[in-house]
């Protein structure tokens, strides 16, 4: 099986665990400089991040602008912290939120923006923050997806916050958790405060978890040990610790935030961490040579709308549509070619039962996204012949029933 998304580690990252003396404050300081912020705070959890951030800034009753296609717990975390979620229509051309949408959700009531990068693809933070026209309002870059995504001409933090998250589907994958930069020192300082009085402890019996996670993750590397012993290993970890999902991604958490989100980030993540970093740019590299590879196999496929090229993009999916793709089965049909591909936000956030009340009005690209969208294997441990039969199974497929 071609998995549509892998972690990529190796002895560097099982070494670095082991290493003593080095822990969060220092993995702290790296991303900071990575993304080009002053400071930057480690979470649990990148949601846990983004709840921490609006009780620390006292944000409650106000209205928070945000895309109608984003993760689950981005709204999640804004119905946690006590705000409204206001969902804007995304551009089918980036997944993005739609400017002019945008400014006509802006209320009296506004004290925040998340402008997502969504797939990696980068999202205009200059034009919202002059649309918007109100230093009151918090401009919080959501960069799961993006950790270094930039529009030309711009270099790091362009926002008052930036989200990042560094789950198994993620550019890095430290087991779990996410981090909160900022260039603004009050900002810095209050997220501090909040975050060592109300998260402070990492209960041992979650450290271990952790611990098992990542080894599972990193054990299947070896091919022999993963064939003849992996599936009765993962299936008794799984009974301990539950499958390895992403509770900062779309569908990973069916309750409103993750139950263990107040915890600290632990020492080892962060070693973990630190080894990734060493290797995002060689990532980000091996990523855009497997997108810019689908691009030239998947042009002119008719029913097939291949995805995006867009300078600055860190793309985290290779994320094309397929115009009918639920009625011609595409993804059943890859996945008996032994090709796992993904739909990962399948939902329009406002339509999903829990944000009914704050739901306002259509939002037709984001519900032609949800038809459509179609997220191929990419992470940098796909090899290229195995790119290759990925391209060929999606052409074959439309070939024969598009």
């Amino acid at each position: 099986m071609i998995h549509k998304h892998r972690p990529d580690l190796g002895l560097s990252e099982l070494l670095a665990v082991l290493r003593p003396g080095v822990g969060r404050s220092e993995f702290e300081a790296a991303v900071a400089a990575c993304v080009g912020a002053r400071y930057a705070l480690s979470f649990a959890y990148g949601h846990a991040g983004l709840i921490a951030s609006f009780r620390a800034l006292g944000l409650t009753g106000t209205d928070v602008v945000l895309p109608a296609y984003t993760c689950t717990v981005i709204a999640d975390a804004v119905v946690a912290s006590g705000n409204r979620p206001v969902f804007v229509d995304i551009d089918l051309a980036d997944y993005n939120m739609r400017l002019d949408a945008m400014k006509v959700a802006l209320t009296p009531q506004t004290r925040a923006v998340i402008a997502t990068h969504m797939y990696g693809y980068p999202t205009d933070v200059d034009a919202i923050r002059g649309a918007v026209g109100d230093e009151r309002v918090l401009i919080i870059e959501d960069r799961a997806l993006g950790p270094l995504a930039s529009k030309p001409g711009t270099v790091g933090l362009c926002g008052d916050i930036g989200l990042f998250s560094f789950g198994p589907a993620k550019h890095l994958y430290t087991v779990q958790g996410g981090v909160i930069a900022t260039n603004s020192v009050e900002l810095y300082e209050k997220l501090r405060a909040y975050r060592d009085r109300e998260m402070p402890c990492l209960p041992t019996t979650l450290l271990v978890k952790r611990w098992m996670r990542f080894l599972l993750n990193f054990i299947p590397f070896e091919r022999a040990f993963r064939n003849a012993v992996l599936p009765g290993l993962r299936q008794a970890i799984h009974g301990v610790v539950g499958p390895d999902r992403d509770p900062d991604n779309a569908d990973s958490t069916p309750t409103l935030v993750a139950r263990d989100y107040a915890t600290a980030y632990a020492g080892f993540q962060a070693r973990v961490g630190l080894s990734q970093l060493r290797k995002l740019d060689d990532m980000l590299e091996r990523r855009q040579k497997l997108t810019e590879f689908y691009d030239r196999e998947l042009r002119d496929i008719p029913g097939l709308i291949p995805a995006p090229i867009i300078p600055g993009a860190n793309y985290s999916h290779y994320t094309m549509r397929v115009t009918r793709r639920d009625e011609i089965g595409f993804r059943q049909h890859m996945q008996t070619r032994g090709v796992e591909v993904g739909q990962v936000y399948d939902h329009v956030l406002p339509f999903r039962e829990r944000f009914r009340p704050y739901a306002s009005d259509r939002y037709p690209d984001t519900e032609q996204a949800t038809r459509e969208v179609v997220n191929l294997p990419l992470h940098p441990r796909l090899k290229m012949s195995e790119a290759q039969y990925v391209a060929d199974c999606a052409r074959l497929i439309l070939q024969q029933f598009g």
